[in-house]
């Protein structure tokens, strides 16, 4: 990771978030919406729902991330991991990324902290289908963000990141369903701009009609570039708790795989709320 300055959000990042703001609270008028709350998180791997007209929901949550041993470990803590969707209608979302405000501490070292860069997004439902249909052609989207410049030194990228996936989903007669997504990055690291391309599986149960369990595999693969980012395998598990249709937990643990990223371990926690 690059090493960080602690900074004031530029202008650029202050007006997106005003921005924010003011499209949830006009997207207020139009709350309620029928349906129940499908979150995004926890996890790596999105899924092919897309928000139907009017609707509203916020996710949230935070990750503590260690990497190396305890006599020189860096700790990273995101508190926030928040998007916000907004169902538009015609099958598509958009998306809004608060993302986090972070705690970097290395052992023996001070703590730097920073916000990271503002994102936006959008989701667009291409093959939608009841989870009582059971088929070999799967629930399909396509997802399509790009961060903007405006995180503090060293926890945001001095330009713009865009990425595009692809999310399909699965749906049996019995309470298991298999989620997965296909994506390509371009990044900003210590080497200058990369790309990398990933893959992620997610395999859930259903234990009942409010507790589910999940467990996904990540797979990083450099497209081109180097430098951190840009290779890695990570696998996690937890579970969610639905309250009510329109209010989810979830927590999970994790760790990384391979030579480099087998010294990861992280938490974390959070919640989904549909209006």
């Amino acid at each position: 990771m690059a090493s960080m300055r602690t900074c004031r959000p530029t202008s650029l990042g202050r007006g997106a978030i005003r921005f924010a703001m003011m499209t949830v609270l006009g997207a207020c008028a139009h709350l309620g919406a029928p349906g129940p709350v499908v979150a995004d998180r926890p996890g790596y791997t999105d899924t092919p729902v897309a928000l139907p007209a009017g609707a509203v929901q916020l996710e949230a949550g935070a990750t503590d991330d260690r990497v190396g041993p305890s006599d020189s470990r860096t700790e990273y803590v995101a508190a926030g991991e928040t998007l916000l969707r907004l169902g538009l209608g015609a099958r598509t979302e958009a998306r809004i990324f608060g993302n986090s405000y972070g705690l970097r501490t290395v052992t023996g070292g001070s703590t730097a902290r920073g916000v990271e860069d503002f994102k936006l997004g959008a989701k667009l439902n291409l093959r939608s289908a009841p989870d009582s249909i059971h088929s070999w052609a799967p629930n399909i989207a396509l997802l399509a963000a790009t961060t903007l410049p405006t995180g503090a030194s060293g926890f945001g990228a001095t330009s713009s990141q865009p990425e595009v996936k692809v999310a399909m989903n699965w749906t049996t007669a019995t309470p298991f369903s298999l989620y997965t997504n296909v994506g390509y990055g371009d990044i900003v690291n210590e080497t200058g701009r990369a790309g990398k391309g990933w893959v992620s599986m997610a395999s859930w149960w259903a234990i009942n009609p409010r507790v589910s369990l999940f467990a996904e595999g990540l797979a990083i693969g450099r497209v081109r570039g180097s430098g951190s980012g840009t290779a890695g395998n990570n696998v996690d598990g937890g579970l969610t708790f639905l309250i009510n249709d329109r209010f989810q937990l979830d927590v999970r643990v994790g760790r990384g795989l391979g030579s480099e990223t087998g010294s990861e371990r992280f938490v974390g926690a959070g919640l989904a709320k549909r209006w």
